[in-house]
């Protein structure tokens, strides 16, 4: 006699009940009184896992349950491959150095899976996306911005349209490709509570690049920069703020190239925006970016070592403007973006090697090893 309780087909009380099971007959009581009975093989039982109470379906739908699972494993064992399956994790489940080994597998699968499935599921994505998704990625990630972190740029407007002129007519023309995005410069105040604003420079996923007012006050000459806007644009055609926006939101994504349903993205487009700011890329990244911009500075014939110079600067800037408070979370953020550049080590031994090549006038420098 197996103890449980009965529920009746298209109710949710129960009542006491108890299952007899006699060769390869049941009969089923209820307060003492037989509701029903019939062959074994009509009834269909859920697999054993820990203590977890088992469910036996009968006919017309109701169902009876029951902790007594070792009654129910010997009076009606399982047949199937599937009860075979569930066997086996049972078991895993009551061995404790199986628990321990199955947690260590799990945790290297899902580490496996985010060191290298994610990103080359996502760079997948990422190229595989029509352009029409970059774009409104980019508007959206742009309006967002303007509307919660920058301010349209005080610089005069001579000294934009000299910076936009040699931009277009000596810099983004050195990156040439069948897929090449239309490189288009934006300029925008990014204020920090302090005396100084913050320079930085962001690259949106559809070619815009926002340049901010304070990287153009530190910089010493135009080959600074050009050489950072080499960087962003570097950014752009590795689609790094794309893949890693696709990395957060890969369901969205997914379901975009699926289905074709726009209706999410301008969500995204706040995640854009929100990476910009933050802690973005990985040191992997930004290595590529540099390596994009060293090379193609070499043939516009911009000293690599120009990248050092204006990135040492920005940081000894921000740096200046945390030390005079240590309240003022914008510019600690600003710094933190800095910090996800390669170290200065990395970035010394980058620069120098392709500052060799270009004191050699070498135009087609090897890659550097990172």
């Amino acid at each position: 006699m197996i103890e449980g309780r009965l529920y009746q087909a298209g109710a949710s009380n129960f009542v006491p009940a108890r299952l007899l099971i006699s060769g390869s007959d049941f009969q089923l009581y209820t307060e003492g009184h037989f509701v029903i009975g019939g062959s074994c093989e009509e009834l269909h039982t859920s697999h054993r896992l820990g203590n977890i109470a088992r469910k036996i379906t009968l006919q017309y739908g109701s169902v009876f349950e029951t902790k007594d699972n070792n009654a129910i494993d010997k009076l009606l064992k399982p047949k199937s491959h599937a009860s075979r399956v569930m066997a086996f994790v049972d078991t895993l489940e009551k061995n404790l150095s199986l628990v321990i080994l199955s947690t260590f597998i799990v945790a290297g699968a899902v580490f496996i899976s985010f060191k290298w499935g994610l990103p080359t599921i996502s760079h997948a994505i990422a190229e595989a996306l029509p352009n029409s998704v970059n774009q409104s990625l980019s508007s959206h990630a742009l309006q967002f911005l303007d509307k919660s972190i920058l301010e349209p740029s005080k610089l005069s407007k001579l000294k934009q349209q000299d910076i936009r002129q040699n931009f277009d007519h000596n810099i983004a023309p050195l990156y040439q490709a069948n897929d090449t995005p239309k490189f288009t410069l934006h300029f925008r105040h990014w204020p920090s509570g302090r005396k100084n604003s913050i320079a930085n420079a962001l690259a949106l996923p559809d070619g815009n690049i926002i340049v901010t007012d304070r990287l153009v006050e530190l910089a010493q000459n135009n080959n600074e920069i050009n050489i950072v806007l080499l960087h962003e644009m570097g950014h752009i055609v590795e689609r790094h703020t794309l893949k890693k926006v696709i990395e957060g939101g890969i369901i969205t994504v997914a379901s975009v190239l699926i289905f074709g349903d726009m209706s999410s993205i301008s969500d995204l487009g706040v995640g854009v925006g929100s990476l910009l700011i933050s802690n973005a890329y990985s040191r992997e990244y930004e290595s590529q970016a540099d390596q994009f911009a060293y090379q193609l500075a070499l043939k516009a014939n911009i000293p690599p070592s120009s990248l050092g110079d204006i990135l040492t600067r920005m940081e000894n800037d921000t740096h200046d403007d945390v030390n005079q408070t240590n309240k003022n979370t914008i510019t600690k953020k600003a710094l933190d973006i800095l910090s996800t550049h390669p170290n200065r080590e990395q970035r010394t031994i980058m620069g120098k090697h392709y500052q060799d090549c270009f004191d050699k006038s070498i135009t087609q420098c090897p890659l550097a090893q990172n």
